[in-house]
Protein backbone atom coordinates (compact mmCIF):
# COMPACT_ATOMS: atom_id res chain seq x y z
CA UNK A 1 0.00 0.00 0.00
CA UNK A 2 1.41 3.18 -1.09
CA UNK A 3 0.18 6.51 0.78
CA UNK A 4 -1.02 9.52 -1.54
CA UNK A 5 -2.54 12.66 -0.66
CA UNK A 6 -5.93 14.01 -2.35
CA UNK A 7 -5.93 16.44 -4.85
CA UNK A 8 -9.64 17.66 -4.06
CA UNK A 9 -9.90 17.31 -0.41
CA UNK A 10 -6.20 17.38 0.59
CA UNK A 11 -6.52 14.06 2.75
CA UNK A 12 -4.37 11.71 2.70
CA UNK A 13 -4.87 7.76 2.05
CA UNK A 14 -3.83 4.23 1.31
CA UNK A 15 -4.28 2.78 -1.76
CA UNK A 16 -2.82 -0.44 -3.62
CA UNK A 17 -2.54 1.42 -6.71
CA UNK A 18 0.94 3.16 -8.58
CA UNK A 19 -0.96 6.44 -9.19
CA UNK A 20 -4.26 7.51 -7.35
CA UNK A 21 -5.29 11.10 -7.29
CA UNK A 22 -8.55 11.37 -5.20
CA UNK A 23 -9.52 9.18 -1.96
CA UNK A 24 -12.63 7.03 -2.14
CA UNK A 25 -15.45 9.73 -0.86
CA UNK A 26 -13.75 12.56 -3.75
CA UNK A 27 -13.54 9.67 -6.29
CA UNK A 28 -17.66 9.31 -5.98
CA UNK A 29 -17.76 13.07 -6.24
CA UNK A 30 -15.81 13.47 -9.43
CA UNK A 31 -17.77 10.29 -11.19
CA UNK A 32 -21.16 12.39 -9.98
CA UNK A 33 -19.63 15.71 -11.63
CA UNK A 34 -18.50 13.92 -14.68
CA UNK A 35 -22.33 12.86 -15.04
CA UNK A 36 -23.72 15.69 -14.37
CA UNK A 37 -21.35 17.19 -17.32
CA UNK A 38 -22.03 14.14 -19.76
CA UNK A 39 -26.30 14.71 -18.77
CA UNK A 40 -25.84 18.58 -19.64
CA UNK A 41 -23.92 18.28 -22.94
CA UNK A 42 -26.56 15.69 -23.79
CA UNK A 43 -29.67 18.12 -22.96
CA UNK A 44 -27.88 21.16 -24.37
CA UNK A 45 -27.12 18.41 -27.77
CA UNK A 46 -23.80 19.53 -27.44
CA UNK A 47 -20.75 16.97 -28.93
CA UNK A 48 -20.39 14.01 -26.48
CA UNK A 49 -18.05 10.85 -28.22
CA UNK A 50 -20.27 8.38 -29.49
CA UNK A 51 -20.02 5.01 -31.94
CA UNK A 52 -20.84 6.02 -35.45
CA UNK A 53 -19.85 9.80 -35.06
CA UNK A 54 -17.29 11.59 -37.25
CA UNK A 55 -14.06 12.30 -35.55
CA UNK A 56 -10.82 13.37 -36.46
CA UNK A 57 -7.79 11.13 -35.77
CA UNK A 58 -5.47 12.36 -32.78
CA UNK A 59 -2.44 11.26 -34.76
CA UNK A 60 -2.58 11.64 -38.49
CA UNK A 61 -5.47 14.21 -38.14
CA UNK A 62 -7.81 12.56 -40.80
CA UNK A 63 -11.72 11.89 -40.31
CA UNK A 64 -12.52 8.77 -39.65
CA UNK A 65 -15.99 7.20 -38.34
CA UNK A 66 -16.14 5.69 -34.38
CA UNK A 67 -16.16 2.21 -33.87
CA UNK A 68 -16.29 2.75 -30.03
CA UNK A 69 -16.83 5.30 -27.54
CA UNK A 70 -13.37 5.09 -26.21
CA UNK A 71 -11.64 5.26 -29.95
CA UNK A 72 -9.40 8.02 -30.54
CA UNK A 73 -7.66 7.31 -33.72
CA UNK A 74 -8.22 5.89 -37.20
CA UNK A 75 -8.16 2.46 -37.71
CA UNK A 76 -4.47 2.72 -39.96
CA UNK A 77 -3.09 4.63 -36.85
CA UNK A 78 -4.21 2.33 -34.08
CA UNK A 79 -1.29 -0.22 -33.99
CA UNK A 80 1.14 2.80 -33.83
CA UNK A 81 -1.30 4.49 -30.90
CA UNK A 82 -1.19 0.89 -29.00
CA UNK A 83 2.34 0.45 -28.92
CA UNK A 84 2.94 4.13 -27.30
CA UNK A 85 0.27 3.29 -24.95
CA UNK A 86 1.60 -0.27 -24.41
CA UNK A 87 5.04 1.30 -23.53
CA UNK A 88 5.73 1.73 -19.58
CA UNK A 89 4.47 5.28 -18.56
CA UNK A 90 7.18 5.44 -16.08
CA UNK A 91 10.06 5.03 -18.91
CA UNK A 92 10.93 8.14 -19.57
CA UNK A 93 10.87 8.84 -15.45
CA UNK A 94 12.80 5.94 -15.22
CA UNK A 95 15.75 6.84 -17.96
CA UNK A 96 16.24 10.43 -16.22
CA UNK A 97 16.44 9.26 -12.54
CA UNK A 98 18.13 6.01 -12.31
CA UNK A 99 20.84 3.96 -13.72
CA UNK A 100 20.01 0.44 -15.07
CA UNK A 101 22.04 -2.32 -13.65
CA UNK A 102 21.52 -6.04 -15.16
CA UNK A 103 21.19 -8.63 -12.34
CA UNK A 104 21.53 -12.32 -13.38
CA UNK A 105 19.48 -15.07 -10.98
CA UNK A 106 20.04 -18.65 -11.41
CA UNK A 107 17.20 -20.57 -12.92
CA UNK A 108 14.42 -20.68 -10.45
CA UNK A 109 15.98 -18.28 -7.84
CA UNK A 110 14.05 -15.21 -9.19
CA UNK A 111 10.86 -17.20 -7.56
CA UNK A 112 12.79 -17.04 -4.14
CA UNK A 113 13.28 -13.46 -4.58
CA UNK A 114 10.28 -12.23 -5.28
CA UNK A 115 8.80 -14.52 -2.44
CA UNK A 116 11.04 -13.19 0.12
CA UNK A 117 11.27 -9.77 -0.82
CA UNK A 118 7.54 -9.79 -0.72
CA UNK A 119 7.80 -10.50 2.86
CA UNK A 120 9.35 -7.78 4.26
CA UNK A 121 6.75 -6.18 1.74
CA UNK A 122 9.01 -4.91 -0.86
CA UNK A 123 9.31 -5.57 -5.20
CA UNK A 124 11.89 -7.81 -6.15
CA UNK A 125 13.69 -4.26 -7.28
CA UNK A 126 13.82 -2.79 -4.18
CA UNK A 127 14.95 -5.93 -2.26
CA UNK A 128 18.14 -5.57 -4.30
CA UNK A 129 18.42 -2.45 -4.12
CA UNK A 130 18.53 -2.21 -0.24
CA UNK A 131 20.98 -5.47 -0.13
CA UNK A 132 23.42 -3.35 -2.44
CA UNK A 133 22.98 -0.53 -0.60
CA UNK A 134 23.92 -2.12 3.00
CA UNK A 135 26.83 -4.00 1.02
CA UNK A 136 27.93 -0.85 -0.10
CA UNK A 137 27.65 0.87 3.13
CA UNK A 138 29.56 -2.35 5.05
CA UNK A 139 31.88 -1.75 2.14
CA UNK A 140 32.43 2.31 2.92
CA UNK A 141 32.10 1.85 7.02
CA UNK A 142 35.42 -1.10 6.22
CA UNK A 143 37.20 1.69 4.09
CA UNK A 144 37.12 4.21 7.08
CA UNK A 145 38.74 1.75 9.43
CA UNK A 146 41.24 0.97 7.72
CA UNK A 147 41.48 4.89 6.40
CA UNK A 148 41.94 5.59 10.77
CA UNK A 149 43.65 2.52 11.29
CA UNK A 150 46.58 3.26 8.85
CA UNK A 151 46.89 7.00 9.76
CA UNK A 152 47.31 5.49 13.91
CA UNK A 153 50.42 3.69 12.95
Amino acid sequence: MKTFTCKMCGKEFESSANHADYCVECRAERQRIRTRAYTAKKKNNEATKTVGQADICEYCGKPFIRASGSQKVCDNCREQYNKKQNQKPHDDYVSRNYDVIKVYVKKGERAKLKEIAASVGASVNEFINYGISLAVKEVLDGAADNISSESEE
